[in-house]
Formats: C-alpha cells, sequence, structure tokens
C-alpha cells in the first residue's frame, strides 16, 4: 500500500463479531459518508444554505466547501490507537502491519478514550507549528488562527453530546510505552486525510488548507453557530451510520475513484433523509383562508397577515381568545416556508394537554402547508402515551403490497425515537420545556436548538410562565435571532413589560407602548414594526360584552345557593364551567355536587364532570378527551344535554371549550380574561343556548377580606389578586357590571401589573409584592446562570427537562399501588410490576404515576421515594370502587373519576 493512502488503513465503523456483511466500514468512507447527508440536505435546504452563510459571513459556495470539510473531519479523533483497538478485530483486519506492533495499552486506557475531544487536541498538536506560534504553548487566547479553526472544529468533534472547550487541557498523547514509529504513522495518515479533504471540498471553491476559516459567529452567552453546527453534523451523523450505507472496506485507487464513490454515496444519503422524514417540500403559500373552516373568511388579525415582512424575525401576536391567532401563525409560517426562510415549524404550547388538542389541529393544517408526506411529531414528558400520536406513528409503518394508500400526515419512526429529534420533522408539537432545554446544559442540547433554528418557533399563551422561565425564554429567542430563525408569540393578555423583555431578548428596544388592540409587532434587525387594524375598521373585534356577578364568600368557596344555581341551569340544558384555584377545592366540590346529583330525580351522574391535573396520566388522558367531546365547539349532538365542569386552570389555556356559563374563583386578571374567553367562545353555538344564558355571564367569587391566602401563593403574590378584585367592584359600580371586550384588555392588564403602588394600596398587598419582585430577580438570575453553567453531563430524559426548565421545588411523582395475596405490587390498570420486563415497566409506571406538590411530603407525610425515583403509595381496593391509603395521619384516597385526594389532619397543602 502507497503511503500517500494510509488513511485508509482504520475502521470508522465496526459490526459486532457475530454480525453479517463486512467486518468493519473503513474510516474515511463513514466520514464521507456523514459529509454527503450534509451535501444532500444542503442541496435540499434554501433555508440551512442561508442559514450557515449567515454565520460564517462567507457566500453559499464557499460556505458549502467549509462545511463538507469540516463535518468530514467529525471523526479526527478515531486516527488513534486507543480507538482502533476498541474493535480488535476490525483493527487487525484493517491494519495488520500497525496492529502487529509490540505496545502496551491497558484496558481503562482504551476504555477512557473519547475520540470527541482527542480530535480537536490532535489536530491543535498535528498542526502545532502552525497554532503555537513556535513557542509550543497550548492554544492561546490571542491565537487568531487557532480561534477561526476551532470555531468549527469544536462543534463537529462534539457530534457526541458536548461541544469540547476551546482549550483542551487534557493530554491524548500516548504513554511512553508507543514507539515513535506508531505515533510517526498516525499523524501522517491524519495529516494524508486532511489534504483529501481539501481536495475533495476546499479547492473547488477555491480555499487551500493555508487559508483560515472565517471564525463562526457567537452569541453573548451561549454559541450559536456552535449550536447549528454541532447539531446538523450530529444528526448526519446518525443517519450516515444508518443501515442504508452499506459497509466497504475496499479503497479507492485515486482521487477520481473516490470522488465517483462520493457521488454514489449521495444518492443513498438523499434517501436516507427521505426515509427519516426530515426533507420536506412547502407548497405554494395561497392564502390563511385555505387554513380556515369552510365558508368562513378571514378575520382581525388574519387579515395582517399579507403586511408582514417577508423576513426572519420575531412577531409577537397580541389578539382576544378565540380570533384566530393559531391560523395567523400558521399562515406567516407557511410564507415563511414557502420563501425557503424555514424548513419546518415547531409549535410550543403550556401543557401537556394544550399540546394535545393543538397536534389534532396541526394534521388537518400540514398538507395544506407541505407537499407529499408530512412528519407531523409530539414531544412531551408522556407523547408516546398519547392516541392520536399513537395512531400517526402507525401510519408510518411500511404499507403491505395489497395498501398502496399512503397517510397525508405521518409521524417518521425515526423521528420519534428520540424527543431530541421531535425539531427534524416538518412539524414538531411540544410543550415548551422542550423547547427551553434547548439553551440548558444537558447533552446533545444542540440537536434541539438546530431544529428550533430551521424553523418557525411558535410559542402559545407566551404570558403564562413565570421570571425563571422567561430567563431561559430569552436565551432561546437570542439564540434563534442569531441562527437566522424566527419566533412567533402569542397571546391574549401580554403586558408590556413582558413585551418589552421578549423585544429586548431579539436585540430591539420597544418604543412607547401602544395602545391598538388587537396588535401585532414585528422585531428585525434592531427595529420594530406595528401593524394593527386602524386601515380595517370593518376588521376590528365585534364589541363584546360579559356580564359580571361579584359573590363574597368565605374562603371563596360557592355557597349552597350557588350550587344550587349550577344545578338548576345544567337542568335547563346549559353548559356550565367552575373553574377553581386550587385541585383539592375542585374535589371537593364535585364530591358534595355528586350528593346533590345523586338525589334529584332529573340530572344523573354523567352530567357531572371533574378535570384537573391529579389524576393517573391513563385516567387523566380520558379525561382530556371526555372533556373536548362534551364542550367543543362540534359537539352539538352532546350539548343538547346539560352539564357542569368542575376544573383547575388545566382549561384556561389554549383548550378550544364553549360555556354558556363560567364561575370561576378570584385570579389575575390576565388569567381571568383567559378563562372568560371559554364563554360563549363561537357565535354558531348561539342558537343552541337555553333561556336565561343567552348572555355571557361570569360570577367571580371574591373573599370577604385582604387575605388571599393559598390563592396568593399559588400566583406569586397578592397584589395581582387586590388589583383584579378592585377592578371588577369598579366596574361593577360605574358600568353596571358589564365589560366590554376588547377594550378593557390593555388598560386593566396594565394597570394590574405595572410596577409603582396605587395609592389605596394596602401596606400588605405592598410587602407581599416587594418580596415577590426580589423572588422573581432571583430567579431569573438562577436561569441565566444555569445557562451559562459549565456542567454538560445531565441526560437529556424527563427528569431532567422537568427539574431544569422549572425553578424552585419541583412537583413529585407518587405511585399508587395496591399489592396481591403474595406481597407483589400492582399498578392501579392491574399490571403486576415483578412480572413486566425493562420496557413495559418504564410505560407502566409513566402510566399510572400522579404528580402532586412538593409539600406533600413534608414531616414524611408521604412514603420516601424509591431506587426508581417514585414514591410508591400502598392502597387497597374499597368496595365502593377505588383505593385508600393510611400513612401517618393522613388518608389518600384515589379514584378514576375523583383523582388521587388527601384527608389531612391539617390545612390543605397547595
Amino acid at each position: 500500500m502507497s503511503d500517500t493512502r494510509l488513511y485508509y488503513k482504520y475502521w470508522g465503523k465496526a459490526r459486532p463479531e457475530d454480525g453479517e456483511g463486512p467486518a468493519y466500514h473503513l474510516l474515511p468512507y463513514h466520514c464521507l459518508d456523514v459529509a454527503a447527508v450534509a451535501d444532500a440536505w444542503l442541496k435540499t435546504s434554501k433555508n440551512l444554505q442561508r442559514s450557515f452563510a449567515g454565520i460564517s459571513g462567507l457566500n453559499e459556495e464557499q460556505t458549502r466547501a467549509w462545511l463538507l470539510f469540516f463535518i468530514a473531519l467529525h471523526d479526527y479523533g478515531k486516527f488513534d490507537l486507543r480507538f482502533q483497538r476498541k474493535a480488535s478485530a476490525a483493527w487487525v483486519a484493517a491494519n495488520p502491519k500497525l496492529s502487529a506492533a509490540p505496545v502496551q495499552l491497558n484496558g481503562k486506557a482504551i476504555k477512557d478514550y473519547y475520540h470527541g475531544p482527542a480530535g480537536l487536541y490532535w489536530f491543535y498538536n498535528d498542526l502545532r507549528e502552525r497554532f503555537s506560534a513556535g513557542d509550543g504553548d497550548f492554544c492561546f487566547d490571542d491565537n487568531d488562527d487557532w480561534n477561526a479553526w476551532c470555531s468549527w472544529l469544536a462543534p463537529v468533534v462534539g457530534h457526541h453530546g458536548i461541544v469540547p472547550e476551546e482549550h483542551v487541557k487534557d493530554s491524548y498523547e500516548y504513554d511512553l510505552c508507543a514507539s515513535d514509529e506508531l505515533k510517526t504513522s498516525f499523524r501522517q495518515s491524519r495529516l494524508q486525510w486532511l489534504q483529501i479533504l481539501e481536495q475533495l471540498f476546499l479547492q473547488p471553491a477555491g480555499i487551500t488548507l493555508d487559508a483560515n476559516p472565517p471564525e463562526l459567529k457567537t452569541g453573548k452567552n451561549h454559541q450559536s453557530a456552535a449550536i447549528m453546527l454541532a447539531g446538523f453534523c450530529s444528526v448526519c451523523d446518525w443517519l450516515g451510520s444508518s443501515e442504508r450505507f452499506i459497509y466497504d472496506d475496499k479503497p479507492c485507487g485515486d482521487l477520481d475513484a473516490l470522488q465517483r464513490w462520493y457521488a454514489v454515496r449521495l444518492t443513498i444519503a438523499e434517501q436516507a433523509l427521505n426515509d427519516a422524514g426530515v426533507i420536506g417540500q412547502a407548497k405554494a403559500y395561497q392564502s390563511v383562508d385555505e387554513l380556515l373552516d369552510p365558508g368562513n373568511k378571514p378575520r382581525q388579525v388574519q387579515c395582517l397577515i399579507e403586511k408582514l415582512p417577508k423576513a426572519p424575525g420575531l412577531t409577537i401576536v397580541e389578539a382576544s381568545t378565540g380570533s384566530g391567532k393559531t391560523e395567523t401563525a400558521l399562515a406567516y409560517a407557511w410564507q415563511l416556508l414557502a420563501l425557503g426562510l424555514a424548513d419546518s415549524i415547531i409549535f410550543a404550547l403550556p401543557t401537556q394537554a394544550t399540546a394535545n388538542a393543538m397536534l389534532s389541529r396541526l394534521e388537518k393544517a400540514a398538507p395544506l402547508l407541505f407537499a407529499n408526506q408530512t412528519n407531523l411529531v409530539l414531544a412531551h414528558g408522556r407523547a408516546r402515551y398519547q392516541q392520536d400520536f399513537i395512531d400517526l406513528k402507525q401510519a408510518c409503518l411500511p404499507q403491505t403490497a395489497q395498501g398502496h394508500e399512503e397517510a397525508w400526515v405521518q409521524c417518521g419512526q425515526w423521528l420519534a425515537q428520540s424527543r431530541k429529534r421531535v425539531f427534524l420533522g416538518q412539524i414538531g408539537v411540544c410543550t415548551v420545556d422542550q423547547v427551553l432545554v434547548s439553551v440548558l446544559p444537558v447533552k446533545h442540547k444542540f440537536v434541539r436548538g438546530f431544529g428550533i433554528g430551521r424553523s418557525v418557533l411558535i410559542i402559545d399563551e407566551v404570558h403564562a410562565y413565570d421570571s425563571y422561565m422567561y430567563g431561559l425564554l430569552e436565551a432561546v429567542l437570542e439564540q434563534q435571532r442569531l441562527t437566522g430563525g424566527s419566533a412567533v408569540l402569542l397571546s391574549a393578555t401580554l403586558p408590556f413589560e413582558q413585551k418589552r423583555q421578549l423585544a429586548n431578548a431579539w436585540n430591539c428596544a420597544l418604543p412607547d407602548e401602544n395602545k391598538n388592540y388587537p396588535l401585532i409587532s414585528h422585531c428585525q434587525d434592531g427595529q420594530v414594526q406595528f401593524f394593527d387594524l386602524s386601515d380595517l375598521p370593518e376588521q376590528m373585534p365585534t364589541p363584546t360584552t360579559v356580564n359580571i356577578e361579584l359573590l363574597k364568600t368565605p374562603e371563596l368557596l360557592p355557597d349552597a345557593d350557588l350550587l344550587q344555581r349550577l344545578l338548576d341551569a345544567v337542568e335547563q340544558g346549559a353548559q356550565v364551567c367552575l373553574v377553581c384555584n386550587l385541585v383539592a377545592v375542585a374535589q371537593q366540590l364535585y364530591q358534595s355536587l355528586r350528593q346533590r346529583v345523586q338525589q334529584s330525580p332529573t340530572l344523573n351522574e354523567e352530567q357531572l364532570l371533574l378535570f384537573h391535573s391529579r389524576f393517573i396520566f391513563a385516567d387523566r388522558q380520558k379525561k382530556e378527551q371526555t372533556v373536548l367531546q362534551c364542550f367543543a365547539p362540534e359537539s352539538l349532538e352532546r350539548r343538547k344535554q346539560g352539564r357542569l365542569l368542575i376544573a383547575t386552570q388545566v382549561v384556561e389555556q389554549s383548550l378550544d371549550l364553549d360555556f354558556d356559563w363560567l364561575i370561576t374563583q378570584l385570579c389575575p386578571v390576565d388569567l381571568l380574561f383567559q378563562r372568560m374567553g371559554r364563554l360563549h367562545r363561537h357565535a354558531k353555538n348561539q342558537s343552541g343556548r337555553p333561556s336565561g344564558f343567552t348572555e355571557p355571564v361570569c360570577t367571580v367569587l371574591l373573599p370577604e377580606n385582604i387575605d388571599y391566602d393559598l390563592h396568593a401563593v399559588i400566583y406569586g403574590n397578592s397584589r395581582v389578586l387586590w388589583r383584579t378584585q378592585q377592578l371588577l367592584e369598579q366596574a361593577k359600580r360605574e358600568t353596571g357590571s358589564r365589560l366590554a371586550f376588547p377594550v378593557v384588555y390593555r388598560p386593566w392588564i396594565e394597570l394590574v401589573y405595572g410596577q409603582e403602588a396605587w395609592s389605596d394600596e394596602p401596606d400588605a398587598v405592598t410587602k407581599n409584592y416587594e418580596t415577590y419582585k426580589d423572588a422573581c430577580y432571583t430567579s431569573h438570575m438562577s436561569a441565566k446562570q444555569l445557562i451559562r453553567s459549565s456542567m454538560h453531563e445531565l441526560s437529556d430524559n424527563d427528569s431532567t427537562v422537568a427539574a431544569l426548565t422549572r425553578d424552585g421545588e419541583m412537583s413529585l411523582n407518587v405511585l399508587p399501588v395496591y399489592l396481591d395475596d403474595q406481597g407483589r405490587e400492582h399498578v392501579l390498570n392491574g399490571d403486576c410490576l415483578h412480572d413486566l420486563d425493562e420496557s413495559n415497566l418504564a410505560e407502566a409506571l409513566n402510566l399510572n404515576t400522579v404528580a402532586v406538590p412538593h409539600s406533600w411530603a413534608n414531616r414524611d407525610r408521604l412514603p420516601k421515594a424509591g431506587q426508581d425515583g417514585l414514591i410508591h403509595l400502598p392502597m387497597q381496593h374499597q368496595e365502593a370502587g377505588g383505593f385508600i391509603a393510611h400513612h401517618e395521619n393522613d388518608t389518600y384516597l384515589y379514584h378514576a373519576d375523583t383523582g388521587l385526594f388527601r384527608i389531612e389532619t391539617t390545612k390543605e397543602s397547595v
């Protein structure tokens, strides 16, 4: 073998010894397989070409040259004896001469060798004279040459999960037992590989190795360019390692032969990309009309879509509940997709329930936006158990010869295997925590970051997050801006201070508050443009009036008269919702009302529903579907019978529900408006509303004094509750208890969330707010500190995502179980944990856990968590159905109708 082709003497992928086919795949071939995937992907995506050209500052041809050159270097650290010895048989077969050289390497040296950071180390040392300025020092801070090369090389060698630090200090040098001849041979192989890659990729673009690549642009607190490059390389490596790329151990004779070999692999790469579902073809944009139900015309903010800039930016849509914000965001995203300014859409929502509901809506929209099959993927902690998502995955399975029909919307099996891949299809639906983790120190965070960067990121209910999550969200938006991506934020009730924070994250200073409503704000290149309906007065929202009934009751609880009114309304055929701030309160009211229903000759228990978050997942999913079936606008047949839903905050965001009468405990004004948005939501139901409910009425339960108790704890401070109450009482005095929408949206929200104290504000309320404000600042800074943390070893799993994207004490996961006669544990659906294999056990645990407040564990009032991290709560069957447990002085009850309920000797915890 000629010394000019030493790089063919190394394996890059090896099969198990009992595997079929060639024992190994040559290292250069694997590297070029990955480069071929990148090459084929770039050819299909104008957006990726634009994005990488933007962060490199070069034209597209030169950007492509450097990009493919470096991606082909992603396994540079595999040109090392310790890596080659990880598969001894493959090493002997690939290089019988060097493998026979006497050398002592212990197993630990082989096991502890990580070829990613080692690749950065070897690249520097192979070119030490160039980078060390002749004095042999390693990685000077002021070495512009090294900084430029490292800005590309560190992300690609970090494709296995962690981008190595710019200054690799760990020595990857061999022990003294390695001969100089052996070291020289490995170095020559690496340098020859550099020369081949120069000829393959750089020289056709007029570049040589003597030139430096441009240093990639980076963000203030994180390396956005590195995120895009590492994510792109990692996904290309996954796909380039697929079974489509048949192992090849026969070296090419010369450069021309290698180029012909690479051209064949390009064709394979195109098919691998299609198989994985990451390639989509956006349809030409038509109009928002296509996204609307037949017969509907664009309305309100939907009429502003054509005026919006056709360029990447941050778009904030403020419009009332039920005004069509979702279709507005999708239509604008469709424009960006059709122009090659994005490859996909990511829709992030605050809760699992809202994400599940959005999946169904986007399944209908997907065929309008994309040609051929569209991969629609759901991501949250329990997405794999959501039935619609299961159905989509089944649709992606290979069809039999007898069945040629194809689903328009599919969920690629490869994409569905990991939440890290959810952002790589054409449409991803997720909870917002799956987006926030992309800026946190977890392995492969750059895969999420890359997927988001190539997408139009749509975040619904953007007002619904706390200070800690806003700290993370700002970093997500900054990263999105620096990678050339786009974001669309939706809210009906966004305070100006929150909007200012979001604009700042896009490097835009928001001018003095624009009082118009509805309003779309677009941030781009440091400038803000506003779009409103002043030129389209006919599209201004039709003013609506909600009648407000204020009732002062002890502890904000309905009295006997109100409970009877609720049941009377159900008898009249009304669709009624009572929203509580506490799960325990909702459960207690449900039990009380159920007793009344059982004694009623005209009502049945099916007309009474309870919906909250404290069910095992399997039961909660059924509850969610029942609620949607009963109260969704399409449920005309079901609406012929009156019903009462007792719920918590789970109904106030993103669920398309329509009630005839709404009763709610006092809550902050923005959430109050969200709840009111479910009242007389759809005009098409108006003719079917029963007598006495043809006008929308919201009954608000107020406290008898300013002691807001646990309600203030839930919402962080008592000021937002006190101010909301003052405005409600003022409206009662001045307008006869009638609120005009959307007129009240902006003034009320700004009054409640304004920074300055009101002149008549009680001292207790002011002091409580000051404490809250300090806590918010601390939470916000905690998020920023975590983003900058050097901690990189956390796994990307459910518990890590939950812990890192929420501030303070997380909820606990309780696993209700019962014991059989042999003392073996069964979960509530009957599965015996001792009989399940690992995969089925994980599923059973996930389906049967209940999230409870962390405070429930105070003073050992729950059992200790087991090795699986779950609190196993032993329960017994009850004769009346359900389960009961006693622990310390507390009693725990579980029933599929009511969820997990605690009867305690002290006051109910939040």
